[in-house]
């Protein structure tokens, strides 16, 4: 075995993953006092206002998800004053905001038979703190039971090009004398996309590690390298839209921007089996019923399910898809039919 050639390889890969896991934002709230200094934004809007805002985690109700017992965010029913209306917003530092970008964080919604709510949005605005004209609603998520600790992912999207900005969470609670608890943050990090040249660094020390010995499966480097650069090619446009193959991504002249509406829609031929632009009829049908209103439901604790691996995984159904479909009838006339995203997307 030619130690040098492992060496080389364990440096490359140890390299790669470095930068692929590096956060741009890290926070454990372990001093919430703190976090104004950091850069963090705690910003009440709730009316009429209450008599607390964002505050260290309390034991007495849950602890933390990781760390010290009270190292977590929290917020309660006492934002606004009772019968008053719950708009608290937390916003994160500025950070540098690609397509494809994770925010991950730990949340725990304590409910109690009291609806809570925290949705998640984003601004690409720099240092904004106009959350009612700069930010725009990522996901969303809320329970009247005790949800316990769980870790959600939000990806940012929607971006014409790279831009410096905020993320931002938001306790919403329509009326304090009906709704509203406890919520609990913890955990929160911002990951970046890889760079081709970590991409290619880490497949360097693939193959120089599988250089070493004679590979049982040779062809399992090249597809990790493979897979790995498809990934990043879909991610790396100039102009912020992942593109698949066997997929044409539609973009009508008169329909709002990527950073406005986000998402795409693909129009088939029903004769044909063709992917195709549509007529303008279809085309307003199909952007009318993909804008109808989709309230959240009430979510049920998940089900996930433990493989004996050690992976976890957690079924999805049709609720989790928001998309429409419009058919044209042999006499001419369209009908069309849309299934609203009313959980959380994963």
């Amino acid at each position: 075995m030619n130690w040098m050639k492992t060496l080389v390889g364990l440096l490359a890969v140890a390299a790669g993953c470095s930068a692929v896991a590096a956060p741009l934002l890290s926070e454990g709230f372990d001093d919430v006092a703190a976090l104004p200094g950091a850069g963090w934004v705690l910003l009440n809007q709730s009316t009429p206002p209450g008599s607390t805002g964002w505050f260290q985690g309390e034991p007495a109700f849950f602890p933390a998800a990781a760390g010290p017992a009270d190292s977590y965010i929290a917020a309660n029913f006492n934002n606004a004053a009772f019968g008053g209306m719950v708009s608290n917003w937390l916003l994160t530092p500025q950070v540098l905001l690609v397509n494809g970008e994770a925010l991950t964080f730990s949340l725990r919604l304590l409910g109690e038979g009291l609806l809570d709510r925290v949705e998640v949005y984003f601004s690409g605005n720099g240092a904004s703190s106009d959350v009612n004209r700069d930010y725009r609603l990522l996901a969303a998520y809320e329970s009247d039971t005790d949800t316990g600790w769980q870790q959600r992912s939000v990806l940012v999207d929607g971006l014409a090009a790279p831009a410096s900005g905020r993320l931002a969470f938001r306790y919403v609670v329509d009326d304090t004398s009906l709704n509203g608890n406890f919520i609990g943050i913890d955990s929160v990090s911002v990951t970046a996309v890889p760079t081709p040249a970590t991409v290619a660094l880490v497949c360097l020390g693939l193959v120089a590690l599988c250089a070493t010995r004679r590979a049982r499966r040779p062809w399992l480097a090249a597809g990790l390298c493979a897979g790995m650069l498809e990934a990043q090619a879909a991610q790396a446009a100039d102009d912020g839209v992942m593109r698949f193959p066997y997929v044409q991504v539609v973009q009508q002249q008169a329909a709002p921007s990527a950073a406005e509406q986000g998402g795409f829609m693909a129009y088939k031929d029903p004769v044909t089996g063709q992917l195709t632009g549509p007529d303008p009829e279809l085309a307003a049908l199909l952007t009318a019923a993909a804008r109808a209103p989709a309230p959240l439901m009430r979510q049920a604790r998940p089900v996930p399910k433990v493989a004996q691996g050690g992976g976890v995984s957690l079924m999805l159904d049709d609720r989790q898809v928001r998309y429409a479909v419009a058919r044209k009838a042999a006499d001419g006339s369209i009908t069309h039919s849309c299934e609203p995203a009313v959980g959380e997307h994963k």
